[in-house]
């Protein structure tokens, strides 16, 4: 009876320590990078947890853009010059700034799924949006 007792004590704190602890499962980001330009040297993509409309701001900027060179022509910003939704939709593309660094739009009322491709100075960015929110893209280029 006793050596029942120690071995049942014995089968019982075995089965507690061989129990191993399940890893957390990697959470998936609700935004998937499927091609990025070579000339794209930060890319930045985040969401505003605060902001109410389904919206997608895309802001490019070249780091040496908008400046003078001692010879030959002005270095020039980074420029939006087609986006294109393959999966989703958005009704407006609205212009929020412009300077010589680079520009800043919106997609504006936006559908998700949203799978988009930006070109940006003849390079294309295209990201795959799961979630619905104010989504911004930040690239920044380097030419």
């Amino acid at each position: 009876m006793k050596n029942l007792k120690i071995m049942l004590i014995v089968l019982f704190a075995l089965s507690v320590f061989s129990v191993n602890a399940q890893p957390k499962p990697k959470e998936e980001r609700p935004y998937t990078i499927l091609e990025r330009g070579q000339h794209m040297t930060r890319l930045n993509i985040i969401k505003d947890v605060r902001a109410k409309e389904n919206t997608v701001q895309i802001e490019a900027v070249n780091a040496s853009g908008g400046t003078l060179r001692v010879q030959g022509p002005e270095m020039l910003g980074a420029d939006i010059t087609d986006v294109l939704a393959t999966l989703g939709n958005y009704n407006k593309i609205q212009e929020i700034s412009k300077s010589g660094r680079g520009e800043t739009i919106q997609l504006q009322q936006v559908v998700f799924p949203l799978k988009v491709r930006i070109t940006i100075s003849n390079q294309v960015l295209e990201v795959m949006f799961r979630e619905e929110g104010f989504w911004k893209i930040t690239v920044g280029m380097n030419q």
